[in-house]
């Protein structure tokens, strides 16, 4: 399937839209959990790519791992041309109100972080 360019956050909400949730070790509850690499596009051009590790086993609500190869054919991968929005995507822009400034604190901490090591 076609990687997701357009509308990602919306889509990215309606991803798992009632297929219940999975608890982490932090307590905190997940319908995604997404991860983030590089790829070439049709034309050979690096892209980086977003997509979820886990998946629904439509089972109660309960989830299982899920590689990249599975989410490009259940057509969950989305598509940017920057690193930088892609990963950022992976963890969390794409989600509204507490949960989403949560994320990007989080996020902003790791890249804090990353700029200290070096």
């Amino acid at each position: 399937m076609k990687p997701i360019k357009k509308s990602r956050k919306r889509k990215a909400r309606k991803l798992r839209e009632g297929k219940g949730t999975q608890g982490n070790t932090d307590g905190s509850e997940s319908t995604h959990l997404m991860e983030w690499g590089e790829d070439k596009n049709k034309k050979g051009k690096k892209v980086y790519t977003v997509n979820p590790t886990i998946a629904p086993t439509g089972k109660g609500g309960e989830y299982e791992p899920q590689s990249y190869d599975q989410a490009k054919e259940r057509g969950e991968v989305f598509e940017f041309k920057r690193q930088r929005k892609a990963e950022k995507f992976a963890h969390g822009s794409w989600k509204k109100g507490k949960d989403k400034r949560d994320s990007m604190k989080d996020f902003r901490k790791m890249m804090k972080k990353r700029k200290g090591k070096k």
